[in-house]
C-alpha cells in the first residue's frame, strides 16, 4: 500500500458510496474529515479504518452533522481547517431516497426533505 498526502473531506461518510470512498482512502494513508449524521456508524467506520489500515498511520477526524444544518457543517469544515489547512478533495455525497415519485405528490415534507438533503446540502 503506497501512502499519500491527501486530505479528503467526505460528507455522507457513514454509509454507501461516503463509506466506501473512506475506506478507499484511508487505504491510501489519507488524512480524513468523515462527515454525518449518525455518529454511531461514524464511530464504527473509523474504528475499522484505524484497525485495518494502523500501518498507513491513516488519521481520520469525525464531524457528527446533517448536511441540511449549513451552521453545523460549516463548523465541522472550520475545524477541519483549523487542523489540518484545506482539504485537497471534497466529496458531496450525502444523499437519501424517501418513498416513491407518487408519494412526494401526496407528501410534499418528505419531498422537501429529499431535495434539502440531496441538492440543498451539497451547496
Amino acid at each position: 500500500m503506497k501512502k499519500i498526502a491527501l486530505k479528503v473531506f467526505i460528507t455522507g461518510a457513514s454509509s454507501g458510496i461516503g463509506e466506501a470512498l473512506a475506506k478507499e482512502y484511508a487505504s491510501q494513508g489519507a488524512l480524513l474529515g468523515l462527515v454525518a449524521r449518525r455518529g454511531e456508524l461514524l464511530e464504527k467506520l473509523a474504528a475499522e479504518i484505524q484497525t485495518k489500515f494502523a500501518k498507513l498511520d491513516s488519521k481520520v477526524r469525525l464531524y457528527v452533522a446533517d448536511v441540511r444544518d449549513e451552521q453545523a457543517l460549516q463548523l465541522a469544515v472550520q475545524q477541519f481547517i483549523k487542523e489540518f489547512g484545506s482539504p485537497d478533495i471534497v466529496i458531496a455525497s450525502a444523499g437519501v431516497s424517501i418513498g416513491t415519485l407518487t408519494q412526494y405528490a401526496e407528501d410534499i415534507e418528505s419531498f422537501k426533505a429529499v431535495m434539502d438533503i440531496n441538492v440543498v446540502g451539497v451547496v
